[in-house]
């Protein structure tokens, strides 16, 4: 079973990140932080088929199982996010040299 509290933590520390980024003046592009924003909405889904109490047995095991696929798109994002923003950051990108 999902950690609920823990999971809700990182939703929300994923969902400000975006703003905490624009704030140090480290985004370069938008769609890295974007991913990261989005990982945080899969963690929120996350949570909510954690809490929701199903009683019957077919009902919860898709229940479970749709908890379990959310969190795991929520770290792919994130991590596909945060190297993608590393890499931005650092400039493994080659620029564009205006001639």
């Amino acid at each position: 079973m999902v950690l609920v509290y823990e999971t809700l933590v990182l939703a929300v520390a994923t969902l400000i990140a975006p703003l905490f980024g624009k704030f140090a003046g480290c985004e370069l592009h938008r769609r890295p932080f974007g991913l990261v924003g989005a990982s945080g909405l899969f963690f929120l889904l996350t949570v909510a088929f954690s809490v929701v109490p199903i009683q019957e047995t077919f009902l919860s095991s898709i229940w479970f199982s749709a908890s379990v696929i959310s969190y795991f798109i929520g770290w792919v994002t994130l991590l596909i996010g945060a190297f993608w923003q590393l890499a931005d950051v650092l400039g493994v990108y080659p620029t564009k040299v205006h001639t």
